[in-house]
């Protein structure tokens, strides 16, 4: 019995360019664009370590689509309400 394939996604962040699960590459993409905001350093792989701002580009993209719902600013808003909740 094989795996079904899974969807992969290609993130980039500035000039650096990696592919994930497509569940991984959603994290990544949300996690650069939350860090952005602010501007700082994020680890991209085990290899890049990058410094990111609001005028780096991000870019996230689902080979095939994306296989579930996808609304990037409710992600980040649950995000930011989790991390607020923690640090309380």
């Amino acid at each position: 019995m094989s795996a079904l394939p899974t969807a992969s996604g290609t993130v980039t962040i500035g000039t650096i360019t990696v592919e994930l699960p497509e569940d991984e590459a959603r994290t990544l993409f949300l996690a650069a664009g939350a860090r952005a905001r602010r501007g700082g350093p994020i680890v991209i792989s085990r290899d890049h370590t990058l410094y990111v701002n609001p005028a780096t580009q991000i870019s996230l993209t689902i080979e095939g689509g994306f296989a579930n719902d996808y609304d990037p600013e409710r992600d980040l808003a649950a995000m930011s309400r989790t991390r607020s909740a923690m640090s309380a």
